[in-house]
């Protein structure tokens, strides 16, 4: 399986450690493309350039453009990172910002609508559902329907090498579970119940505006490419 690993940290602490059981667990022969806050864009500028003249035209585009191409070719992909002031970290957040132009409302990928995704993350005591939801919410505006999250509050344990053996346990037991779950989706491709309504609303969208524009958009040509509008 092609598994892309975006890291929200460089640390080999204990997010690194919940990544790793996890891709341990899921077993198999996997092709395993990594990136890491160094790899990542800049904050996006807001020059708007991605939706009005091709996301070639990003100024972050050289970094960018690496990241996406990977994700495209994935059936897998992992986002692993610790929580920051409650959410996702600064670095995860801006790849995102610069995501947006492939969202359902702009011109999404229907290599997307078939792939899974899993989100890791570690807080220090904090609740990890806000800063799952970051990325999570861009992820279904992809396209995503299959999602799966797993956090984990760590209390007095904060540093991987001096984790207790009852915490390294019960972390294990989680990644298991996770990669469980990521298993037995086995060959299920349909779009669940909300990622459907957001791509029917966009569709609509998308023809209100067609037909009060003379030539068609960037964004309009793309769906008239895939035949999602006529």
């Amino acid at each position: 399986m092609k598994i892309v690993v975006i890291n929200g940290t460089p640390q080999k602490g204990i997010t690194c450690m919940m990544k790793e059981m996890f891709i341990h667990n899921l077993g198999g022969e996997n092709e395993i493309t990594e990136f890491y806050p160094k790899d990542l864009p800049g904050f996006c500028v807001g020059c708007k350039r991605c939706f009005l003249e091709g996301e070639e035209k990003c100024p972050h585009f050289a970094k960018t453009a690496p990241v996406w191409e990977a994700m495209l070719g994935a059936e897998l992909l992992v986002f692993a990172y610790p929580v920051y002031a409650l959410r996702v970290p600064a670095s995860i957040k801006s790849l995102l910002d610069h995501l947006c132009v492939h969202w359902m409302v702009h011109r999404p990928e229907p290599e997307f609508f078939e792939k899974t995704a899993v989100i890791i993350t570690n807080s220090v005591g904090a609740p990890n559902g806000a800063a799952q939801k970051d990325v999570k919410t861009s992820l279904n505006w992809m396209g995503l329907s299959r999602i799966y999250t797993c956090g984990a509050p760590m209390m007095g344990d904060i540093f991987a090498d001096k984790l207790t053996e009852a915490h390294r346990q019960m972390l294990e037991k989680k990644m298991k579970r996770l990669a469980g779950r990521v298993q037995n989706t086995g060959s299920y491709r349909r779009m669940n119940l909300k990622v459907k309504m957001l791509f029917e609303m966009a569709k609509l969208q998308h023809k209100m505006v067609l037909k009060k524009e003379e030539a068609p958009s960037l964004d309009n040509a793309h769906y008239l490419k895939h035949g999602w509008i006529k």
